[in-house]
């Protein structure tokens, strides 16, 4: 993240953190600080606490939703084609 992405994350009016958005997922606070870790959920750590925003996480949700529909989908295909 560069220093001008970083600043206007960080001027974002809806920072949380990776606890209090754990409680908007169906995911452990500590698989979305490894997301963050990672740099697959936009996050920023100040001291020990990872801070993301709201839009963060529900865009996050929603790659995944679609990332399971597309193997879904696959999936049923292939199912077919043994069938």
């Amino acid at each position: 993240m560069s220093e001008q992405e970083r600043l206007a994350f960080l001027s974002s009016t809806d920072l949380l953190s990776i606890v209090e958005a754990a409680k908007l997922t169906p995911y452990s606070a500590d698989y979305l600080s490894l997301l963050a870790r990672q740099g697959r959920l936009p996050a920023i750590k100040i001291a020990r606490n990872w801070l993301t925003t709201r839009k963060a996480i529900f865009s996050y949700l929603q790659e995944q939703q679609v990332n399971h529909q597309r193997i879904t989908t696959e999936l049923r295909q292939m199912q077919k084609g043994v069938m």
